[in-house]
């Protein structure tokens, strides 16, 4: 059957059970990166084939945070472009959020103001 095509596939991939056997239509021609018409792209994400599933997306910056109740979550801005609300535990790590406290005076984020208008006004006068 030559509508199939079997890959040798890395060792990491074949540890995770990925069958190494593909439909042709699932299939492309490798293309690498072009320098000339793509200089200087960085890459955004890193894949981990080890036991975490989850990919590692790089943070640019904290733009802003909002609180519900007791709960407080930030906006991230990430290198690809993307921007999301998160909550601390995902933020908690970041150097990013390091620099957001100190941007807002504050050492601590239970220090961050609570208020409505002050979180939305933050949210108006960041540059995107």
């Amino acid at each position: 059957d030559t509508s199939n095509y079997t890959l040798d596939l890395p060792e990491a991939l074949r540890k995770r059970r990925i069958h190494p056997t593909f439909h042709v239509s699932l299939l492309r021609p490798h293309q690498p990166n072009d320098d000339i018409a793509f200089p200087g792209r960085d890459v955004t994400m890193f894949y981990d084939f080890g036991l975490d599933d989850e990919p590692e997306y790089l943070v640019d910056e904290i733009l802003a945070h909002k609180w519900t109740g007791r709960r407080i979550e930030f906006l991230v801005r990430f290198e690809d472009g993307d921007i999301l609300w998160e909550s601390y535990d995902n933020c908690k790590d970041l150097e990013a959020l390091d620099r957001y406290l100190e941007l807002q005076g504050v050492s601590d984020w239970r220090r961050l103001p609570r208020h409505k208008d002050r979180d939305r006004r933050a949210l108006t006068m960041r540059p995107g």
